[in-house]
């Protein structure tokens, strides 16, 4: 007997238990990840909660931005993981079309296995460098940036995933712990630049554009004109605005999250 194949960037029907309880309230619910065992794994867990319907899923932006205009959902559950983000990224494309849309951001990886949080060189613990999203601005710190009501890591428990969501579409926020605790430190009244974000200057974004593309001080010397050591200067920094310690940290944080350079 041959099994069905469902074609995973459309909506697929839904459970028939569902419809037997029309008394509950269920929360609409479009999955986007690039990945179809993993966006299989997170319809599963989701669909396993009485009061959640998966109306969609999608393996783009272009896709989440499709499905979500069509179906409406409450919540869009979004995966950093996908493609085609090198001109823009996931949250601003999708918000510039639906707005009002409510958003929670997953990451592509746990924390512990984040490289940039985690150089691969490093023989120390994230918290001995104080590699965390406390001091520093990653995916997910971004993401709040660009309008994201939750984020969660990839490592988290399932059960964190179903608070988040409840939460976001009733209208609240909902941030993991580390994600918290970074906005505290660096948008807080004692935080890094008074309470404000600090932008680059635009010097400052044509080294971090070096940076990213893994360019030496020297090089990096040569190609703007300007001195090794006034090089050496911007990208203290940078560093300092990013909250980061190491330059390759920065250069990967730089390389994946390209609306960085954007002002």
């Amino acid at each position: 007997m041959r099994r069905r194949r469902f074609d995973h960037t459309k909506p697929r029907p839904r459970a028939a238990r569902r419809a037997t309880n029309p008394k509950v309230s269920r929360v609409r619910i479009v999955v986007a990840d690039s990945q179809a065992i993993d966006r299989g794994g997170l319809v599963g867990l989701l669909e396993d909660e009485l009061d959640f319907e998966v109306v969609g899923e999608a393996a783009t932006v272009e896709e989440a931005i499709r499905q979500c205009a069509a179906l409406k959902p409450d919540v869009l559950v979004l995966s950093l993981n996908l493609p085609d983000q090198e001109e823009q990224a996931a949250i601003p494309a999708i918000r510039t079309v639906l707005p009002s849309l409510r958003i929670l951001a997953l990451s592509e990886r746990g924390a512990e296995n984040c490289l940039v949080l985690n150089p691969p060189y490093r023989r120390q613990t994230a918290a001995e460098l104080r590699l965390v999203c406390a001091v520093g601005m990653d995916c997910l710190h971004l993401a709040v940036t660009q309008g994201a009501m939750a984020t969660l890591r990839r490592s988290a428990d399932p059960e964190e995933l179903f608070r988040a969501i409840r939460t976001v579409a009733e209208g609240g926020a909902w941030y993991d712990p580390t994600t918290a605790t970074g906005l505290l430190s660096t948008t807080g009244p004692n935080g890094p630049g008074g309470g404000k974000r600090a932008l680059f200057s635009v010097r400052e974004l044509e080294v971090a554009a070096l940076i990213a593309q893994g360019h030496s001080n020297k090089e990096i010397s040569t190609s703007l004109h300007i001195s090794e050591p006034t090089v050496k200067k911007h990208v203290g920094h940078i560093l300092g605005k990013l909250g980061l310690s190491d330059r390759l940290q920065a250069g990967l944080l730089l390389a994946r999250n390209p609306v960085v350079f954007k002002r």
